[in-house]
């Protein structure tokens, strides 16, 4: 959560930066007027120094690149490309827009991993909530209550102390400057690619008019989808189910060779292990992992999607 309030201050300091250096006025001047937004002290701090720098002649992305905490190794580039070619407000607006995109994946995890993560709570408490009721009954509330706290100190030594070191350890390489160049290569180097099977459920979230979908069906039409660089497009448009999967299988084929391969699927188990077993060859002759994509993308696409996400190699 904290995660996506920092990158949501972001993309707002980036848009209004934009808005206000292609309004005409300055850049000095419009970093002094996002002084006083309210924001994290971080940006604060380097919202200061920059519209200080600034005004005294020195290049917004230099000023960034003190501040790898709060600006990355990309809006940075895209800021310097901007002050060298004269289009500053654009590259302003397209730092926004990737941090919008990075915004809307974090928010689309935290939906999809709510219910796991509601699944290991219970698995988790409900077993202690049980042995405090029966110590409760049968003895007393204050060996109930130590029951409780020594289930709590067991949990805490075994799960959450390794979860807290790990997510410390995350934390400071993605902050760091090697860690955030890192991170901008992966997205580089990732995509999600997936035919639908039905172009319905586009057209209850608004993404397809109704004689488009209904036109679609009659002809049915598969479109083949990517989502790369935080960017959803369309690659093909397809007939029939053969050819859509034979397009899909094309399009692995031309994103070999793979650090890592998975296949998805919506309602579609007997399709995807038919799909992930042509692909083993691309996967150092294993068949990829199959994983069932969670209620929230399949509300948005249907049943019966089919695709792969990869990283591929460098």
């Amino acid at each position: 959560m904290l995660g996506s309030m920092r990158l949501a201050e972001r993309v707002q300091f980036f848009r209004e930066l934009a808005t206000l250096v292609d309004a005409g006025m300055s850049l000095g001047m419009a970093l002094s007027t996002l002084e006083g937004r309210r924001t994290s002290m971080e940006l604060k701090l380097a919202t200061q120094e920059a519209a200080r720098k600034v005004s005294s002649g020195q290049r917004l992305s230099d000023v960034m690149a003190r501040h790898p905490r709060v600006f990355s190794e990309l809006n940075r580039a895209l800021v310097a490309a901007g002050e060298q070619g004269g289009r500053l407000d654009d590259m302003l607006n397209l730092s926004a827009d990737y941090l919008e995109r990075e915004l809307e994946f974090h928010q689309t995890l935290s939906r999809e991993t709510f219910y796991p993560k509601l699944v290991a709570g219970a698995v988790l408490f409900i077993p202690l909530i049980t042995r405090m009721v029966i110590t409760a009954i049968t003895g007393s509330m204050g060996q109930a209550l130590a029951v409780g706290l020594v289930g709590l100190a067991w949990y805490t030594l075994i799960l959450g102390l390794p979860i807290v070191v790990v997510y410390v350890l995350v934390q400071r390489y993605g902050a760091s400057r090697q860690g955030r160049i890192g991170l901008d290569r992966l997205k580089q180097r990732t995509r999600v690619v997936a035919v639908l099977d039905t172009l319905e459920y586009l057209r209850r979230g608004g993404r397809l008019t109704r004689i488009s979908a209904t036109l679609g069906q009659i002809l049915s039409i598969r479109p083949v989808i990517q989502v790369f660089d935080n960017r959803l497009e369309q690659l093909a448009r397809t007939r029939h189910r053969e050819n859509s999967l034979r397009r899909l299988l094309e399009i692995a084929q031309t994103h070999a060779p793979f650090d890592r391969l998975v296949v998805l699927h919506t309602a579609a188990a007997e399709v995807a292990d038919w799909f992930a077993t042509r692909l083993a060859h691309l996967n150092f002759g294993a068949k990829p992992a199959i994983i069932e994509a969670g209620s929230v993308i399949g509300t948005h696409v249907g049943p019966g999607a089919i695709g792969f996400a990869c990283i591929t190699r460098r």
